[in-house]
């Protein structure tokens, strides 16, 4: 065993993961040593995915420390991608229907700046929250709160294209910040083109 690895991954829980929760996890010695135990460590790179399309047991809740991370789906119809999450740093990461409901996962998980992410996989998760009704109620609430996000996105892309872009560039500034113009459509629904000229016209009407 790598007790260095150990240690600072205990650190990494301790500071960010734990106080992520908020109240909703207490933070025992024991629970803590249950989730170092079942914890991975990556240092991943920009744009290195994390996670691909499979079965729903085969998944993992991600944490990145550092950077934003993204997830799209791909259209092997039409040969394309549509982006279907962002989340910033410290966030929990993982699918509630492949989780909870065993379903298939449908999206890419992708990394947006390098930078350090803990993985629990979702046997080790399901088997902490079994043990732990504070970790079980935890998730339960983050996935409801992963339902309401994914219905204000589906909201945001009934809107006219100029309305969504920007309504979406007022809201999501440090993703911006850290992707290219492509990345950036791909979470409004447009090509790279379409969102350059939606950004041209946001501009020349002074409204970004």
């Amino acid at each position: 065993m790598n007790y260095y690895v150990e240690d600072y991954k205990r650190e990494l829980i301790t500071r960010y993961v734990l106080p992520a929760f908020g109240q909703l996890v207490s933070a025992e010695e024991s629970k803590i040593n249950e989730i170092v135990k079942r914890c991975r460590l990556h240092n991943a790179v920009k744009y290195q995915q994390l996670e691909s399309p499979g079965p729903g047991w085969e998944g993992h809740l991600l944490f990145s420390i550092q950077a934003m991370v993204h997830s799209y789906y791909y259209s092997m119809d039409k040969s394309c991608r549509y982006g279907t999450n962002i989340w910033n740093k410290c966030r929990f990461i993982f699918n509630d229907s492949g989780l909870l409901d065993g379903e298939p996962r449908t999206d890419y998980i992708e990394i947006l700046e390098s930078g350090e992410v803990l993985s629990v996989s979702y046997a080790d998760l399901l088997d902490l929250m079994e043990y732990y009704p504070d970790i079980n109620n935890a998730i339960r609430i983050l996935a409801v709160r992963q339902g309401v996000q994914y219905r204000k996105r589906n909201a945001l892309l009934l809107q006219a294209p100029m309305e969504r872009v920007k309504q979406f560039i007022a809201e999501n500034q440090s993703f911006i910040y850290c992707t290219s113009q492509e990345v950036q459509a791909l979470h409004v629904n447009l090509t790279r083109v379409g969102y350059v000229r939606q950004l041209e016209k946001l501009n020349s009407l002074k409204l970004i």
